[in-house]
């Protein structure tokens, strides 16, 4: 089984503009600012043709109840990686997301997106969290899956912000 995973971020900028901002060093330094989650780049890379891979490291929020501490990386750390497509003139912006539990029996990914929506556009990460383990993985998935939402949350309103900054991209 699975639990779903999704968040929306509607923004007054242009997809380019959003794009430009979560694939770029100076986000990943005010998520660590803001968050306090030591969220640091492992790597970016600009691929032949535009795409971008964008991979943060970053420490798992306080919280989890016990059952769900025992499933996690004993040093507390993940990695996320996004992989956005190149621009294919459409308008909209698409990639993907997934997050690597060292040594934890749980996988969590999933698509970004980035569409034109009236004169601004919307975020949307959509994904699940899977954890393969008996008797506790539906918990587990559900625990984690509310967990995501939340941050997309918070880091929605984090990307509003910075977007309304002049010269934020």
């Amino acid at each position: 089984m699975t639990a779903p995973v999704r968040s929306e971020t509607p923004t007054p900028s242009p997809v380019a503009d959003v794009v430009d901002v979560l694939t770029s060093e100076a986000w990943v330094e005010r998520k660590a600012a803001r968050f306090g989650d030591g969220s640091k780049v492992v790597r970016r890379e600009v691929l032949p043709g535009g795409g971008i891979v964008l991979a943060v490291a970053r420490e798992l929020p306080d919280g989890a109840p016990g059952f769900l501490t025992r499933l996690l990386p004993r040093d507390g750390r993940v990695v996320q990686t996004d992989e956005w497509a190149p621009d294919d003139g459409s308008g909209t912006r698409t990639g993907t997301w997934r997050v690597e539990l060292a040594g934890a029996p749980a996988r969590l990914g999933g698509t970004l997106r980035v569409e034109p929506d009236g004169a601004g556009s919307t975020y949307v990460v959509a994904g699940e969290t899977k954890v393969s383990v008996p008797l506790v993985g539906g918990k587990a998935e559900s625990f984690i899956a509310d967990m995501v939402a939340r941050l997309g949350r918070t880091e929605g309103e984090l990307l509003r912000s910075v977007l309304a900054q002049p010269g934020s991209s």
